[in-house]
């Protein structure tokens, strides 16, 4: 009984109980890494080992201003930080300086667990990890190991009031085993109950997947998307990121008969930022879920914002590439 009252009187002290406030979460797609990106950026006649070399001052330089508005800003990292050299596809490995200008960009949570983690094996996944510590940003996806899993998963992010727990898993990793003792979240029905329930107790108010599914250049959800949908929603999870087909999908709005939204299904957000030529891969999503706390405690998800941006390559806008707005491409029309 004390308890109850000791934890009722916090609750009452606390000033998020008497004011209402807005929660402004953006979601970007993937980040790409391509070998055109790594020479775009490299400093002419520089070092291609130094991670100084590189230069990724254009990648947010036009959509800064609206990644400002939002509270809190994730993205998928879709390459690794390893030791030089520095590669493009098919094995992902970047100065960590991208990862610097992604963080100056406006970028505050990265993801991991994603296809190309693993690309360059013990050392690539170390040296991302080492990589998001060094400069003081969380992320989610992979782990020296379980103990260091379990110590920070499911993220916990609190910002106005409202704890959100970010969940990040991948349908695989190439077919590249995952180094021991590291983990890389997969797709795993059982651990996935585990870290919903985990996140439960950790007082979650909102719980946010963020998944790297689907099949690559398809337009529309896959049956395996559809079936980890419903998956999540029958857990208790309602609100769902994708990532991976490097197109855009749908985004699916589910209310209650109210009209309140109920659930939110993003299938895929398509690339941030690439070198891809295939139809359709040089637009994204920018995709805001905004979560209202309003008098008395009360947490109620809206109608999500989205738009379309799109990757400029060197030459064309900037002299490296840069990610686009919507508008910026209609007002060039």
């Amino acid at each position: 009984m004390l308890l109850s009252v000791l934890i009722f009187l916090k609750v009452l002290s606390s000033p998020f109980f008497w004011f209402s406030d807005t929660l402004k979460v953006t979601f970007l797609g993937d980040i790409m890494q391509h070998q055109a990106q790594l020479d775009a950026a490299r400093k002419p006649g520089a070092d291609r080992n130094k991670p100084s070399s590189y230069d990724y001052s254009d990648y947010f330089k036009h959509i800064g201003p609206k990644l400002a508005k939002s509270d809190l800003r994730v993205a998928n990292m879709e390459t690794t930080f390893a030791k030089p050299p520095y590669s493009g596809y098919p094995n992902f490995n970047s100065p960590i300086t991208l990862l610097e200008y992604c963080k100056q960009g406006g970028i505050d949570l990265f993801l991991s667990a994603n296809n190309h983690i693993c690309d360059k094996g013990r050392g690539g996944i170390e040296g991302t990890i080492s990589a998001y510590n060094s400069i003081r940003v969380p992320y989610a996806g992979a782990y020296r190991d379980m103990a260091e899993r379990d110590s920070i998963y499911p993220l916990i992010i609190e910002l106005k009031g409202v704890r959100l727990a970010i969940l990040n898993y991948t349908y695989g990793t190439n077919g590249i085993p995952v180094p021991p003792p590291y983990i890389v979240n997969l797709l795993d029905s059982v651990q996935i109950r585990r870290d919903i329930l985990r996140a439960g107790e950790m007082e979650a108010d909102v719980v946010i997947a963020c998944l790297h599914w689907g099949e690559e250049y398809k337009l529309t959800p896959s049956d395996s998307q559809r079936r980890w949908k419903r998956f999540f929603n029958n857990n208790g999870v309602n609100i769902i990121v994708g990532s991976h087909p490097h197109v855009v999908q749908p985004v699916e709005t589910e209310r209650e008969l109210s009209g309140e939204v109920y659930r939110i299904t993003a299938y895929s957000l398509g690339n941030a930022i690439s070198n891809m030529t295939a139809p359709n891969t040089r637009t994204g999503m920018m995709l805001t879920i905004r979560i209202v706390r309003e008098r008395f405690g009360k947490i109620r998800v809206i109608e999500p914002q989205y738009e379309l941006i799109s990757t400029s390559r060197p030459g064309q806008i900037e002299k490296n590439f840069t990610i686009l707005p919507g508008e910026y491409r209609a007002n060039r029309r």
